[in-house]
């Protein structure tokens, strides 16, 4: 009898566990989309782009993920109430694979921003039932590993994009990406709603067959009166969003969670996260950036494994400090190798594989691990803690509306501020709102491990959590304090036109994109560091410049028809002279004599295509670029040349 209550307790939590990994998976689906433009980007904006963007439109396909999530707790806020836990969570996959599409037969910028505004909406909407659909479904005893697993499998979706990502095409990685958000949906179909939900809707029967199910047990009768009179207090109280603002004990929670969320993001996890690529690839080591991005994603997937059976046993304010002091560390020495890199000469070696380029990634390192640990994973633990169950769909909604603001401001100034200032001054920044948030984490967060929601309660009412210093926390989310000037008026030498980054010639006529039949083209140009242009609100610009229109006609093949068939008038029909096509074809060429004279002018590009455009020439063709001068140009002597 023994032996079978040991089995059973061992396997107690196995269908809350199967529940909850099904339930995450919704997680992975999503935050792959967030882990994609670590690959994608600087395919995007390589020589061989498949749809070329500006640094500028670069930002913009970076953050727009972020505006797309602040619909997701919307979405969450009007329908997980009426409908479920479950049927909007499964339904979190259909603007996932809707962005996957979008992306897979994208042919421009547009068609990439909204996949990255379906993507924010599934990401968003992911993140704001998930922890409610774990909050409902666990036992009181791994309520805090569950929680934990919020960030464990968004983890393993940057593992996976990161690795995959690098090594296929554009095009194919959407593809294979795709099939996430459709496992999720194959798997978390055959989960069960959640208890509270059923007994809100009065399906008291259903309710009982979930919690039979989830706590593979029969004895559920006690458990089951407390969610009933859990669920009718909260049907008594007033609008749940109300009773979040208004309530103290609330005002307290609310405090506490918008000091965790905004510490969070304030780090630069995100925009770290999202151009880790394009900043693995100033290090001059001898791994590539993609295998960085792949050794970082490793890393932080064993990271916050870690809280796992640490956030249950250690505490849940230990372990935030803890990881505020290591990622304080590893962000200042990141800042101070960008500092020396950017503006001194004869500090850094230029050496390729110096052994100070592995201090960097070292610090990325620390700062991925110290982050897993902590600020990574407590704080969605904390918040299915702290407010009760009533209220907890709204006080999701509010994190995650926070957060998704916070994301977006971080992630697209993240650009704006390395461009126009360098990138050790984002560190800089994102190093000293570190050192605030672990400050004010000391001062404000309770330590909630083991204690029952009554007691929490108590906690947050006898602890007075200092509003004002969440207020200096907002105080410090970046902003720039570059002047904006209008780039069309700088000088030879404070700009590169066109930009080196960005394939703006046609390989087929190696003339500039865009050349239209005045000669002219506008194309993205590059600022030197410190100019912000008002323009675009970075480095980049447009401008017009100089360039050849042509229409079709090949230099080699109205030589090669002068030369061969000019006696017939080929060259000349070819040209668009078919006046002149015809006389020839009569005369057999003059006689031969002007299909001589022909050969000569062609080949001269005295004569060129009769609609004025220039000659499609190879660039290792004769090129001829006629120099004139008039009153504004004058010789001078050799000596000063």
């Amino acid at each position: 009898m023994s032996i079978v209550g040991q089995e059973r307790v061992r396997g107690q939590y196995r269908n809350e566990y199967i529940a909850a990994l099904a339930a995450t998976s919704s997680l992975v689906a999503s935050v792959a989309c967030a882990g994609w433009s670590s690959p994608a980007l600087p395919v995007l904006r390589g020589s061989n782009s498949p749809i070329p963007v500006t640094p500028d439109e670069g930002s913009w396909i970076v953050s727009l993920l972020s505006i797309g999530s602040l619909f997701g707790p919307i979405i969450c806020g009007l329908f997980v109430d009426r409908y479920g836990r479950r049927p909007v969570l499964l339904f979190s996959a259909i603007p996932l694979v809707a962005g996957w599409l979008f992306i897979a037969f994208a042919e421009s910028v547009g068609m990439l921003y909204t996949a990255r505004l379906l993507h924010g909406i599934g990401y968003g909407l992911a993140y704001s039932v998930t922890p409610i659909y774990l909050g409902e479904i666990s036992s009181d005893a791994i309520r805090g590993s569950t929680g934990v697993l919020v960030t464990v499998m968004a983890k393993l979706a940057f593992l996976f994009e990161y690795s995959v990502g690098p090594y296929v095409g554009f095009r194919a990685l959407a593809w294979i990406s795709m099939a996430l958000p459709v496992g999720f949906c194959v798997l978390f179909f055959w989960m069960p709603e959640t208890p509270y939900f059923l007994l809100a809707r009065g399906n008291k029967q259903a309710a009982a067959d979930s919690l039979r199910w989830l706590r593979r047990s029969t004895s559920i009768d006690e458990e089951l009166r407390r969610m009933e009179k859990l669920v009718l207090d909260s049907k008594q109280k007033s609008n749940p969003l109300k009773q979040l603002l208004l309530t103290s004990t609330n005002q307290r929670s609310l405090v506490i969670i918008l000091l965790l969320s905004l510490g969070m993001q304030l780090t630069g996890i995100n925009a770290i996260l999202g151009y880790s690529q394009t900043i693995f690839s100033r290090l001059a080591l001898p791994l590539t950036a993609a295998e960085l991005s792949i050794v970082l994603a490793l890393v932080q997937l064993g990271s916050v494994m870690l809280p796992t059976f640490l956030v249950d046993r250690a505490g849940r304010r230990p372990l935030l400090l803890a990881s505020t002091a290591g990622s304080f560390l590893g962000l200042a020495m990141c800042a101070v190798y960008f500092t020396l890199d950017e503006t001194t000469t004869d500090v850094l070696s230029s050496e390729s594989g110096a052994a100070h380029g592995w201090i960097p990634f070292g610090g990325v390192l620390l700062f991925i691990i110290s982050f897993a640990i902590g600020l990574a994973t407590v704080p969605f633990a904390i918040l299915g803690e702290v407010f009760p169950k009533h209220i907890k769909a709204a006080a999701n909604a509010v994190f995650a509306v926070i957060t998704s603001a916070v994301v977006f401001s971080v992630v697209k100034l993240f650009q704006v501020i390395s461009d126009g200032a360098g990138t050790y001054v984002s560190f800089w920044i994102f190093t000293g709102c570190t050192a605030v948030t672990g400050i004010l984490i000391f001062l404000v967060i309770p330590e909630t491990k083991g204690q029952s929601f009554e007691r929490i309660q108590e906690m947050m009412i006898m602890r007075r959590a200092p509003t004002i210093a969440v207020l200096l926390l907002l105080l410090l989310i970046p902003t720039s304090s570059e002047v904006e000037i209008d780039c069309n008026t700088l000088r030879m030498g404070q700009y590169m036109c066109p930009d080196p980054t960005i394939r703006q010639i046609d390989p087929k006529t190696q003339q500039l994109r865009g050349c239209t039949q005045e000669n002219k083209a506008r194309v993205w140009c590059i600022a030197v560091d410190g100019i912000v242009c008002s323009e675009t609100k970075n480095t980049s610009f447009t401008r017009e410049m100089e360039c050849k229109w042509t229409n079709g006609y090949h230099f080699d093949t109205a030589l090669l028809l002068s030369v061969f068939l000019g006696m017939f008038g080929a060259d000349r029909f070819y040209l668009g002279y078919p006046a002149l096509g015809l006389l020839k074809f009569c005369t057999l060429g003059f006689m031969f004599l002007g299909q001589l004279v022909d050969v000569i002018l062609i080949a001269t590009q005295v004569v060129g295509p009769a609609d004025g455009s220039a000659y499609i020439i190879p660039y290792y063709g004769p090129v001829i670029t006629v120099v004139r001068s008039d009153n504004w140009t004058y010789r001078l002597p050799q000596d000063n040349w």
